[in-house]
């Protein structure tokens, strides 16, 4: 108990003590034609979250896994992710070190995706050596998924808090309490963040964002925690299950490059297409975009853990998450048509509520 305590005041205070830094170093983010927020905000989440989950592994050094390599992955996205928010580093520097560290993991902790459950049958699908490869992508594609949907105030703490929270409740039914413990300090870290975030206690003036040295460092801790928790013998989750617990920000993601591909742009290239950016446009406010994003996250992080609780067969939920990924990149792919008829049913209520 001492040590989720010290991990939230540990958080806490670094964002109090690195607000006049980051003005003075100019690590904030300035309003543009993409960001429609009021004045320069500074990019310290990331700060806080690393501080918060350092308290908590000085204080849990011998209760959790590989502790030297993880620490030395999320220092060195730090650092390259306030160096992004800084300066702008290219994606594709960013994405090479993501690899690297990537490959880090695989090789000096032996954590990879040796195979992907039960997806296509009654049988196990070994990856064997590819598997190594597909690891390198899917950190990379996890790291990213969670990075760009960092879009609206409070959207990536609360999708993020959903997958720890779904973990650690899996992880605790395991009675792995170390990993069950790891997880709920994850979400301490992140709420005081997430409070700032929301204007919470003290209101819009002490705002802060995550930047991408915060989303980088959180993506990367998924993909760590899962790797850990759905390989290896007597895992205590199945892979299909990951992609239930971080089904929003992993469709949004694929669903948003196969767009911007299609148009012939670069996959890359950011821009306001995003399920909450088309939310926000069909005229939801920001905070109900984020509310309602966040618990359709927390249905389907539900589904998975359901699945696991009740045994469903991994090739049904693995049909089910496909038939929601399609769902989505149809909606997404027909978004001015849904923003036009969200706009149309909107002023029939309101109609309604004159008359």
């Amino acid at each position: 108990m001492l040590s989720i305590f010290v991990t939230f005041l540990g958080a806490f205070l670094t964002l109090i003590v690195m607000r006049p830094v980051a003005n003075w170093i100019g690590l904030v983010d300035k309003p543009n034609y993409r960001k429609r927020h009021q004045g320069a905000i500074p990019l310290i989440g990331g700060v806080s979250l690393f501080v918060g989950n350092l308290c908590y592994y000085l204080m849990e050094w011998d209760q959790l896994r590989l502790p030297y390599l993880y620490l030395f992955s999320i220092f060195v996205l730090l650092a390259i992710g306030i160096l992004d928010d800084r300066f702008d580093i290219s994606p594709f520097l960013r994405a090479g070190i993501q690899a690297i560290l990537a490959i880090l993991m695989i090789d000096l902790g032996n954590v990879y995706l040796d195979h992907l459950g039960q997806i296509l049958g009654p049988f196990q699908l070994t990856l064997g050596s590819i598997g190594l490869i597909i690891t390198v992508f899917a950190t990379i594609a996890i790291i990213n998924a969670f990075n760009m949907i960092d879009g609206i105030d409070g959207l990536l703490g609360g999708l993020s808090c959903v997958s720890f929270a779904a973990i650690g409740f899996l992880m605790y039914r395991d009675g792995q309490m170390d990993m069950a413990h790891w997880s709920f300090a994850l979400i301490v870290s992140i709420l005081p963040y997430l409070m700032l975030n929301l204007g919470i206690p003290f209101g819009p003036k002490y705002k802060v964002f995550m930047g991408d040295a915060g989303s980088t460092l959180i993506g990367f801790t998924i993909i760590w925690i899962l790797l850990l928790s759905t390989q290896g013998k007597g895992h205590p989750m199945n892979p299909v299950t990951a992609l239930w617990i971080i089904a929003i920000p992993l469709i949004d993601m694929v669903a948003i490059i196969y767009r911007r591909v299609r148009k012939g742009k670069s996959p890359f290239r950011p821009d306001r297409l995003h399920v909450h950016h088309l939310m926000v446009r069909a005229g939801l406010t920001s905070r109900q975009a984020f509310l309602l994003i966040t618990f359709v996250s927390a249905i389907c992080a539900t589904i998975g853990i359901l699945g696991e609780v009740y045994y469903v067969n991994e090739w049904a939920m693995f049909v089910g998450f496909f038939i929601l990924f399609f769902l989505y990149v149809y909606s997404i792919t027909r978004a001015w048509r849904i923003t036009r008829w969200v706009r149309r049913m909107k002023r029939r209520a309101k109609r309604l509520k004159k008359a």
